[in-house]
């Protein structure tokens, strides 16, 4: 009975997994919407080197917006390091790393889970920010990849002011208000009403889904002194999905969230800049089954607590980072059904991670400049054994003057938390695990040989960067849902160990400066792994791997008026394609061909928008 039932649950998780293997779509909508925002002179990308920028969120309303929302993630995508992926993706991929090896955060705190509705939109609301940094490298920081981070407001409001948006699929708002000569409060909110809209088109076998998100953004900034920077900053988002099966008297639910709080103070003694962050954050997916006298849930999440403290002084940065985590990884289990073998028994994990790192950059005239870092890190695992490293890097910039400028980086780079499951797309069916008995912490070494150059006095500037990155210890989820019903589960046997490497080419040509901006992009990358299994002969596509990707947007600013489209082309993403498939007793077998051999067709997208922005621009004061 229990199996039968679990038809509507499987139905769900079917949506978030087989979002990985669905066509990429050619189609998309656009509403036209009015929004009061800030507007400003600065060019929508700075870029710091290579092809790693600064965005300007006030800009990023221009762009084509999906289903009447800005959002900063799917911006993210436009750039020339980060995949595009489908439509239906929350991960991000930088530069050939998995979506777990990028740091997603708010003011330098992680967020574990970063999209809501299969990754159609983003945790964060834009207007919220100041403003979205996004670097190739993680830097000395423990995670492979690179750094998307969402900068707190910095500068007061002088007065109330406020950004609201209404989409075809939810509505969001921010309030900037002043509590003093010297702090002020950010509050921004988003809500979805899908099934208020669309709840009649939402059904399965008659019987209705429901869904809906939410999530909201807390800020209070105070300015004590010219010396003295605060904010407490706390952030809550929440999915939840049910459907009430009354063929077969069943109902199933699944809700996944975030939370995070945190604190940041920020001093400026004569020499030395002393930043501290302390914080907790939260991610989780909690789905449940309940029919009859069976009940079955399958509960993850990862919960980290932390404190990190950066210095900065004479052209030396110091780093000292410690961080607690817990980790429930995927845990099904079921009571009252007399033929389940599948309740799984995997303990929860906790863990401790430290580093203590110091860079030191030196200039040698005025066309070389020199950067060397060394870091160490420490690991107590959930087994309470201790893993060690240490993460040297090395930078080298020629400066050539009006011929640009050239940058030479190496680095050895390490990460202890891997994320997995049954898409591998960042979809919250995937879980988050810890290195030690089931497999040792990642690591990796990354070259890279960036170009950068200003064109007609800053009007135009080219960037480029070529990679190389050598990974070790990587995992790759096996194991199908239908294993979950049939057979005994098992993390260590669901879990493919390898190791892999990733190479490529980034190239952007961005206008910066007049009405008429925006950029061409393109990027070639290769993403490929080989397993330590007998079954997994060779070497493989990655998942998230695409070979060519060619991104051309622009926007056209006529005051309150501005227009913008963006074209994407790139080559389909790699996927097993199922063979056949046949029945043993109540067991659904399944046969594969070979593993990643099959690509989905080329994603193409053109979309097109207008804006008109009405009231005043927002005023804000140092």
């Amino acid at each position: 009975m229990l199996k039968n039932s679990l038809i509507p649950l499987m139905f769900l998780l079917s949506v978030f997994c087989a979002a990985a293997q669905e066509p990429d779509s050619v189609a998309h909508l656009t509403l036209e919407k009015a929004v009061l925002t800030e507007r400003t002179n600065r060019p929508m990308i700075e870029n710091l080197g290579g092809v790693s920028g600064t965005v300007n969120m006030a800009k990023i309303q221009a762009i084509p917006s999906f289903l009447g929302n800005s959002d900063p993630i799917r911006f993210a995508r436009l750039l020339p390091s980060i995949q595009v992926n489908a439509e239906t993706d929350g991960g991000l991929y930088m530069q050939g790393s998995d979506y777990s090896h990028t740091v997603l955060s708010i003011g330098g705190v992680p967020i574990y889970g970063g999209s809501h509705l299969l990754g159609m939109f983003s945790v964060f609301n834009s207007p919220h920010f100041k403003a979205m940094d996004y670097t190739t490298s993680a830097g000395q920081l423990n995670r492979l990849g690179g750094r998307i981070d969402m900068e707190l407001q910095d500068t007061l409001p002088a007065r109330l002011g406020a950004d609201l948006s209404a989409g075809l699929l939810s509505a969001q708002g921010t309030l900037r208000l002043p509590t003093g000569k010297h702090s002020a409060l950010f509050f921004s909110a988003r809500r979805s009403y899908i099934n208020l809209i669309y709840g009649s088109f939402l059904k399965y076998d008659g019987q209705p889904i429901r869904y809906g998100f939410m999530d909201g953004n807390l800020t209070w900034l105070w300015k004590p002194g010219t010396r003295d920077r605060v904010w407490i900053d706390v952030f809550a988002g929440r999915d939840d999905a049910s459907y009430d099966y009354q063929k077969a008297s069943s109902s199933i639910a699944a809700s996944w969230y975030n939370l995070m709080g945190a604190v940041h103070w920020t001093h400026y003694f004569p020499e030395v800049t002393l930043k501290q962050t302390a914080y907790a954050t939260l991610n989780g997916l909690n789905a449940k089954v309940d029919v009859l006298y069976a009940k079955g849930e399958l509960p993850s999440y990862i919960q980290t607590y932390g404190y990190r403290a950066t210095a900065g002084y004479a052209g030396w940065d110091f780093l000292a980072d410690v961080a607690w985590h817990r980790v429930q990884p995927q845990n099904p289990r079921s009571e009252g059904y007399y033929n389940q073998m599948n309740t799984a028994s995997e303990p929860l994990q906790t863990a401790l991670e430290t580093k203590l790192a110091a860079t030191y950059s030196h200039s040698l005239g005025y066309y070389l400049e020199l950067k060397a870092g060394l870091g160490v890190t420490g690991y107590l695992s959930p087994e309470r054994e201790w893993y060690w490293g240490l993460t040297p890097q090395a930078d080298i910039i020629f400066n050539l003057m009006d011929a640009g400028k050239i940058d030479l980086r190496y680095g050895i780079y390490r990460q202890h938390l891997f994320q997995t499951g049954f898409t591998n797309v960042g979809l919250p069916c995937e879980f988050w695990l810890l290195a030690g008995r089931l497999t040792p912490p990642q690591w990796s070494h990354n070259v890279a040989l960036a170009y950068n150059l200003d064109l007609a006095d800053r009007a135009w500037s080219l960037s480029s960067e070529i990679y190389y990155k050598r990974l070790y210890n990587q995992v790759e989820y096996k194991g199908t849902i239908m294993e979950i019903l049939n057979t005994d589960y098992s993390i260590e046997k669901a879990l493919l160990p390898g190791d892999g490497h990733a190479y490529g080419l980034n190239l952007m040509l961005q206008k910066q400066q007049g009405k008429l901006t925006g950029w061409v992009a393109y990027a070639l990358s290769r993403s490929l792994r080989h397993f330590d299994d007998p079954m997994y002969p060779g070497i493989y596509p990655s998942d998230h791997e695409r070979l060519h990707e060619l991104t051309v947007v622009a926007t056209y600013d006529i005051g309150r008026f501005d227009f913008g489209g963006m074209f994407v082309a790139a080559s389909g993403t790699p996927y097993t394609r199922p063979e056949s498939f046949y029945l043993l007793g109540d067991r659904v077998i399944c046969n594969y061909g070979e593993r990643n051999a099959a690509r989905l067709p080329a994603y193409i997208r053109l979309d097109l928008s207008a804006n008109w922005y009405f009231g005043t621009p927002a005023n804000f004061r140092v």
